[in-house]
């Protein structure tokens, strides 16, 4: 399923359509409103995934069971897009800290292809379950610990090619009506389709482009060494008024992270390409403090005296290694003190991430990174020997390997150009196979172009020579 978020007249943003279901790209001048877009799309994602939509769900049979297909997907779009327009003031005065002006905000879901079956395991529902061959018994007394006190959810996601365990073992009290853990599973599904996750424990990261400083300032920010940390956090969402909301959610996810050997087995692949590829050491956690080795160095050192480029990594590296797995990422200025070369490497950590099935959407001025976007994408979507060019690239110096390519083509590029009022239109860039050229990015045309005109000037060169 594709998901689109629309606005209209909000902040720097004339109108935006923008694409949030796998791999997003934002390019274009500084103050073109790229950041605050940015962080509106979080504020929906995560505000949206939280809710419990109150729709009708026809009853399978006559058990503890409901279906969610192509009609309750579409009475879900307009369900979620009633409850923005009564609310999208209030998530922008808290996401904001300022009434910050909105013509219009909706979302659209298209191409759906799955359908959901929500199943309560009460007496009724597990004999039915039993005998579709959809829990066996292994499954049903691991699900059923707790039978005394608690009943469970199994939420089934049906697409042509196959039935998936969406979502299992959620635990109910005995005590909450079945209608009211309807909405709440229904809420999880339309979280699958947003892409937040749950609102207890979030699966979606902002990482705002100061991130050096904040890493090295955000213990000050929380204050008062020995106070609980969750206690801490509330205090600051309840006070904050300085900074925006994205932002202190990214504070607080510096403050409350948490190694896991599990999760970081997991992403030692990516955790190793950015130690080897881009900050040419390894990052490590000694009890409290975040602690960098160079690759020729034995020594460790406290994060706060490497450079800033490691530093404006370190937040990747915990977000593939904390307790909350996290597959959302919001990365804005993905470039930010790297030298060009590492930005190229950055291209290609952004397609691994996205080939483990993370969704990304990411914010950059470089025409370095636009470049090698769009250059990966041409040898990922072409119909060339992929060895036979990386040889070829080779020779130049060029290393390449097939886990830099994007696997899906589900990538989508939108470039911000202010107009004569000072507001950015948003357009979607079209990728060209035929003729190979891929994205046009004009406005860094331009400043090359610009570039260009100058050194034939000062090298006193006409267009006859």
């Amino acid at each position: 399923m594709e998901v689109y978020i629309c606005i209209k007249n909000f902040g720097k943003i004339k109108e935006a359509r923008v694409n949030i279901s796998h791999f997003t790209v934002f390019v274009g001048n500084n103050n073109s409103g790229k950041t605050q877009l940015m962080e509106l799309i979080y504020a929906i994602v995560k505000h949206v995934s939280a809710l419990g939509p109150d729709i009708m769900t026809p009853q399978i049979g006559d058990i503890d069971a409901f279906s969610i297909g192509d009609k309750e997907i579409r009475h879900l779009n307009e369900w979620v897009n009633e409850y923005l327009s009564r609310h999208i003031q209030k998530i922008i005065e808290d996401t904001f800290n300022a009434p910050i002006p909105i013509d219009e905000v909706s979302v659209e879901f298209l191409g759906n292809e799955s359908s959901y079956e929500i199943y309560f395991l009460t007496d009724k529902t597990i004999e039915y379950l039993l005998a579709k061959g959809l829990i066996n018994q292994e499954e049903l007394m691991e699900m059923l610990l707790n039978k005394e006190r608690y009943y469970n959810a199994l939420v089934l996601k049906k697409t042509a090619q196959n039935v998936e365990n969406f979502k299992s073992s959620t635990g109910f009290s005995n005590s909450i009506p079945i209608e009211t853990a309807r909405k709440i599973e229904t809420g999880a599904i339309l979280s699958g389709i947003m892409g937040g996750g749950s609102p207890v424990s979030s699966n979606v990261l902002f990482l705002p482009a100061s991130r050096m400083g904040l890493m090295l300032l955000y213990k000050h920010y929380f204050g008062s060494a020995g106070r609980d940390k969750e206690e801490m956090i509330r205090d600051r969402n309840q006070n904050s008024k300085g900074i925006t909301k994205p932002v202190l959610d990214f504070l607080s996810f510096l403050l409350k992270y948490s190694y896991t050997e599990r999760v970081a087995k997991q992403n030692e692949a990516l955790t190793d390409f950015i130690f080897q590829h881009l900050i040419d050491g390894r990052i490590s956690e000694k009890g409290e403090a975040t602690v960098y080795t160079p690759n020729d160095q034995n020594r460790e050192i406290p994060i706060f005296v490497a450079s800033s480029m490691v530093n404006e990594v370190v937040p990747v590296v915990k977000a593939l290694t904390d307790s909350d797995k996290i597959d959302f990422i919001f990365y804005d200025e993905v470039e930010t003190s790297m030298h060009p070369l590492k930005q190229i490497e950055m291209v290609k950590l952004l397609n691994r991430l996205n080939n483990k099935g993370f969704r990304l959407i990411v914010s950059t001025h470089s025409d370095t990174m636009a470049t090698k976007i769009n250059n990966l994408l041409l040898l990922s979507h072409g119909e060339l020997d992929f060895e036979s060019v990386k040889e070829e690239l080779k020779k130049n110096k060029i290393l390449i390997e097939r886990d830099d390519l994007l696997n899906s083509d589900d990538i989508h590029v939108y470039q911000f150009v202010n107009d004569m009022q000072g507001k950015s239109i948003v357009e979607e860039l079209e990728f060209k196979k035929v003729p190979c050229t891929g994205y046009d990015f004009s406005l860094f045309n331009d400043s090359t172009m610009n570039l260009f005109e100058e050194a034939k000037i000062a090298m006193r060169i006409d267009d006859e020579n």
